[in-house]
């Protein structure tokens, strides 16, 4: 089977994406698969020479393929003509961010009749759009940190402050970006004073910025879910260590005295069961696919458990997580590739209706004419 890995995109989270996607290439040569890595860059697809991670340091696409999906195969660009075909079976999607995770790649893919091992359009579009994401959840009557969302135009015109104090938000407040991932712009506000700076960061990433409560006594808890032949397999759950009191971008990927790694599972005791299930929860009511991770907050002293953010190609597939559960990265990748292919081009299999309309109006157009010319005669 032909799997063509695609990563990069242009987000702030483009570098992650290398990472999890050489880690992916390096278990599927495991698995027997026929893998090409395609890099997404400035809007361009690249193969060829894609193997270490010193071909992104920096990233020369001259010294690589430049190639083009078209009609569901991907097409060398040399002198401006289209050359050496090759068709993927099947799409491993490892793009953080940006229009790699949004739904647009999705969409593209879609377009073009390429399987793909993640989630769809909807899901993408939703689980990246942190309000969008809020009001599903709170549709599903979960648990939401109270917040408020500030447009660029409103923090510009001075009305940010008293929106957030028309939402009876209290300080402390979390501040990040509304389609952001990996803590890009996160920041708090521990007083009215110190809003203007922390929105100023998050709308640097985007026209939309979500400003939520900070809960005093909480910790964070991840968990993650895929499908594997009719049943929703959930991870073990994972506490992120911090060297602050939020997870921040440096924490996830620089390390630190206390900012490498976490715990699994997380050490919240019979809440974990909790979490699982609200995670299965989220996967079925959105229709996911592919390996997805859930992000929540969790109040031990009142029993409280918030859902925070979902991750639709998250930080290493989330190998890790299924590891406890006797799942090896190769074969959580084979599952995933199993499960897209036999989903096929998503829209391949719809029903083609049989439509009259032009046909009705060209025949109306065409008695409309010779009713004029026999007027005339």
């Amino acid at each position: 089977m032909k799997v063509a890995l695609i990563f990069g995109g242009r987000s702030p989270e483009s570098d992650i994406s290398v990472i999890t996607a050489l880690t992916a290439a390096a278990a599927l040569s495991e698995t027997g698969y026929e893998v090409t890595p395609v890099y997404m860059y400035g809007g361009d697809f690249y193969t060829g020479g894609l193997g270490k991670v010193e071909e992104f340091t920096p990233f020369r696409p001259e010294k690589h393929k430049k190639v083009l999906l078209y009609k569901g195969s991907f097409f060398e660009l040399r002198r401006d003509r289209l050359r050496g075909k090759w068709r993927p079976d099947v799409a491993l999607v490892c793009c953080h961010g940006g229009e790699g995770e949004d739904g647009t790649l999705s969409a593209l893919l879609e377009y073009n009749g390429v399987p793909y091992c993640s989630t769809g359009i909807a899901g993408s579009a939703i689980g990246m759009d942190k309000e969008l994401s809020k009001r599903f959840f709170r549709s599903m009557l979960l648990n939401v940190v109270p917040y408020a969302v500030v447009t660029k135009g409103e923090f510009e015109s001075g009305g940010a402050a008293e929106k957030i104090r028309a939402a009876k938000l209290r300080y402390p407040l979390i501040v990040k970006p509304v389609s952001q991932g990996s803590s890009i712009g996160i920041c708090t506000a521990g007083t009215e004073e110190e809003l203007p700076a922390a929105l100023a960061a998050a709308l640097a990433y985007g026209d939309r910025a979500i400003v939520e409560e900070k809960l005093s006594d909480f910790t964070e808890v991840n968990c993650a879910a895929f499908a594997r032949g009719g049943e929703i397999v959930v991870s073990e759950t994972e506490q992120p260590l911090s060297a602050g009191d939020v997870l921040t971008f440096e924490d996830k990927y620089l390390g630190g005295e206390k900012g490498a790694g976490g715990r699994v599972p997380a050490d919240i005791g019979e809440l974990s069961a909790v979490i699982g299930d609200m995670t299965r929860r989220i996967y079925l009511a959105l229709g996911l696919t592919g390996v997805v991770r859930a992000d929540f907050l969790v109040d031990e002293r009142r029993g409280k458990v918030y859902i925070n953010e979902i991750n639709t190609v998250p930080g290493s597939l989330a190998f890790y997580l299924f590891e406890p559960l006797g799942i090896s990265a190769p074969e959580l990748l084979t599952s995933l590739i199993k499960e897209g292919a036999a989903k096929g081009g998503r829209r391949t299999g719809a029903a083609v209706f049989p439509s009259p309309v032009l046909t009705h109006y060209s025949a109306s157009a065409r008695g409309a004419k010779a009713a004029r010319r026999g007027a005339k005669g």
